[in-house]
């Protein structure tokens, strides 16, 4: 099994949902609300407090939990849906899991 995370913008979500939701072998997943930077984004800067953090993007975070065989397909279908084309659209990382329990 893999586990798919997918970093999106909070708009494309609903569009997401409805495209996986004809898909009879997803195997559903699990969403969050994430924030953060990317590369150009890396220079240091001095905060006053904790809640300046407006150099920060909202993004959302949707786990998959997926057979092998299921990856590669799931994997375009999302990176389909969600891009923009403009930067910060997003990640989509690919990691072993080694084991899952209900």
């Amino acid at each position: 099994m893999k586990l798919i995370i997918a970093v999106i913008k909070p708009f494309k979500l609903s569009e997401l949902v409805d495209a996986v939701a004809t898909n009879p072998n997803f195997p559903g997943m699990t969403v969050f609300d994430v924030r953060g930077f990317g590369r150009e984004k890396t220079l240091p800067h001095h905060r006053e407090r904790a809640e300046d953090l407006r150099d920060f993007t909202d993004h959302v975070t949707c786990l998959v939990a997926s057979p092998d065989d299921q990856v590669d397909g799931l994997v375009d279908e999302i990176r389909s849906v969600t891009h923009t084309g403009l930067a910060g659209d997003g990640k989509i990382f690919v990691i072993n899991l080694d084991q899952a329990m209900r």
